[in-house]
């Protein structure tokens, strides 16, 4: 009676040692799944470019690219940087966006209204004659967005001295619709213009 005893006590004993074994293993491989899940996403509006140079098939140039058409709302605006949807699809669960960073937005505005305030009367004509017949007036003429110089830019429809400079700073275009990567030009700017600008 007391050996069965003894033989019960010591298979509790074991069973419990076992259960407690596999317990504490399944605990410790938990969180480092999670862990490397959390490290792995990078962030889209905020990472650097050293960051987003370490996803696969982004190099520097596509990284800087990435990271001068900030804010993105979602990963799918990454088509905005050139990439393809079957890139894309590949990034999705590399990256994430967060927040965008609210210094864009204050750079912008007090460039819009500068040349609403300074133009005056003598300011404006000087601006618009010169350059705008040149571009409009001729017919067939088009404006090579990677050449144009500033004010030619300028004198296209919609497209005033802010927007000017920002084609130019963001230059070469490989085709005509890569004017639309512009911050402030969308589907119905590039309407106005796209049969008076070429790329070559």
């Amino acid at each position: 009676m007391e050996r069965l005893r003894k033989n019960i006590s010591f298979l509790f004993c074991w069973s419990a040692l076992i259960g407690f074994t596999v317990a504490v293993v399944l605990v410790l491989n938990v969180p480092t799944t999670f862990g490397q899940a959390k490290k792995a996403l990078v962030d889209l509006n905020s990472a650097s470019e050293k960051e987003l140079e370490a996803l696969p098939g982004v190099g520097a140039a596509t990284a800087k690219k990435i990271t001068a058409n900030r804010p993105y709302k979602s990963v799918d605006e990454l088509s905005k940087a050139g990439f393809s949807a079957k890139k894309i699809e590949a990034l999705k669960p590399l990256v994430t966006v967060g927040a965008a960073p609210p210094t864009p937005k204050p750079a912008e505005a007090p460039a819009k209204s500068t040349p609403v305030v300074v133009p005056a009367t003598k300011t404006k004509p000087a601006v618009e004659k010169p350059s705008g017949p040149a571009v409009k007036l001729t017919p067939g003429q088009k404006v090579n967005i990677n050449t144009a110089s500033k004010e030619q830019l300028d004198a296209l429809p919609g497209i005033g001295p802010v927007k000017a400079q920002a084609i130019i700073d963001g230059r070469p275009y490989q085709k005509p619709e890569d004017i639309m990567k512009v911050k402030g030009i969308k589907q119905g700017e590039f309407n106005k213009i796209k049969d008076l600008i070429t790329v070559k």
